[in-house]
């Protein structure tokens, strides 16, 4: 599969695994708890990539990944963030998706939902499957240094 953002061109990955945090879930996670959160126990990425491609099925248009290269995985989907080359051709740095603990990025769809924030020169971003009062599990949490990420949204921000 060709993909646009990766330094080969080529995307052969694992899919997400869950060992990225040795399969631990994280719970009752959302907004307003993120202060209680231990952000030292956050894995740092340091070859943190954002990929362009098509799924499989090409009908619901290209997806961002966030993507390991020594890890050799995706990191991050945004399943529900159908034709990302038609709104990326309309975005600018201010459109990157980015918070503070206090107020972070926050996007929830069916079944999956994110949290982006910056602190102290890391970006930090925690992936959960289901959003429910009293549940609120995440399976993906890591950090990467806060000039990495935007370096990322720059680069795939130009392409388009």
């Amino acid at each position: 599969m060709l993909v646009e953002g990766t330094k080969s061109g080529l995307f052969h990955c694992r899919r997400k695994s869950r060992a990225l945090n040795n399969k631990k879930v994280l719970t009752n996670v959302g907004e307003s708890t993120l202060r209680a959160l231990d952000l030292k126990s956050f894995p740092i990425i340091d070859d943190f990539e954002i990929l362009i491609t098509a799924k499989s099925n090409k009908t619901w248009g290209k997806h961002i990944y966030f993507y390991s290269a020594k890890r050799n995985e995706i990191l991050t989907t945004f399943p529900w963030w159908d034709f990302a080359e038609e709104f990326l051709g309309m975005w600018d740095e201010h459109d990157i998706p980015i918070g503070t603990i206090d107020r972070p990025f926050f996007d929830i769809e069916q079944s999956w939902y994110i949290i982006i924030f910056e602190k102290r020169g890391y970006v930090y971003v925690l992936e959960g499957d289901e959003f429910c009062s009293g549940h609120n599990k995440i399976h993906t949490w890591y950090r990467l240094p806060k000039d990495v990420y935007y370096e990322q949204w720059k680069k795939l921000l130009n392409m388009f």
